[in-house]
């Protein structure tokens, strides 16, 4: 069995030799086999948008890798993120514990702020659509009854009125029903993605405290044979 660091190691010089060496090649790693050709222009979007990623900060090396397509290189940087965090051997399993935590916390805040950011300037917009259609409406109104109008007249002209209303706020509440329907499937994809995430680095997890566990031991016992 390979020693922790020694994969902490290749998966460094694997995403080194992605940027230094080779322009959009594959790197390969035990969680995932990445396939040798790059994405095609109509791969699936991804789940969750870039901001909301729990990938290392790579925009130092965008230059670099500016021939490589974005969604690999996000793919990258989410394999680099998940081996900084076990990089530091003497790290206990609690404290990485802790970090992740942290970072995916900070994650699921700034998605639940943003999305509450579109539901309320949704909400504007739609106030002023709202707004502007009973301004027209109560204008309408106004340069109707400044005229004369026989009876039939003014009968069509209110049914005309009231259908408009009717088909207005019956497109409102589709629009708001889009919406709304677009927030979850966003809220959806994020948690999805966050439970992805969370189920890898439990993986990565349970296999560093075991070798942690292990070096300890081995540390206890040589301090043993040393105050003997």
């Amino acid at each position: 069995m390979r020693l922790w660091s020694g994969k902490m190691r290749q998966l460094s010089m694997a995403y080194l030799a992605l940027i230094f060496l080779c322009q959009g090649c594959q790197i390969s790693t035990k969680r995932s086999e990445l396939a040798e050709n790059p994405p095609s222009q109509t791969e699936k979007a991804p789940l969750v948008d870039e901001k909301y990623s729990l990938t290392a900060d790579r925009k130092e090396l965008d230059e670099l890798r500016k021939d490589i397509p974005p969604e690999k290189k996000k793919e990258n940087d989410e394999l680099a993120f998940m081996a900084g965090l076990f990089a530091d051997e003497k790290k206990s399993p609690s404290d990485i514990r802790e970090k992740f935590d942290t970072i995916l916390r900070k994650k699921r805040e700034l998605f639940s702020k943003d999305m509450a950011k579109a539901r309320e300037n949704y909400s504007k917009e739609e106030q002023k659509r709202k707004d502007a259609f009973s301004k027209e409406q109560d204008q309408a109104r106004k340069d109707f009854q400044d005229r004369k109008a026989t009876r039939d007249e003014r009968n069509q002209f209110y049914n005309d009125l009231d259908a408009k209303r009717k088909d207005f706020f019956s497109g409102e509440r589709e629009k708001r029903e889009e919406f709304e329907e677009d927030i979850r499937d966003k809220r959806k994809n994020f948690e999805d993605y966050a439970r992805e995430k969370t189920n890898e680095f439990t993986q990565e997890l349970r296999a560093y405290t075991k070798k942690y566990d292990e070096l300890q031991k081995a540390k206890q016992q040589k301090e043993k044979e040393t105050q003997q």
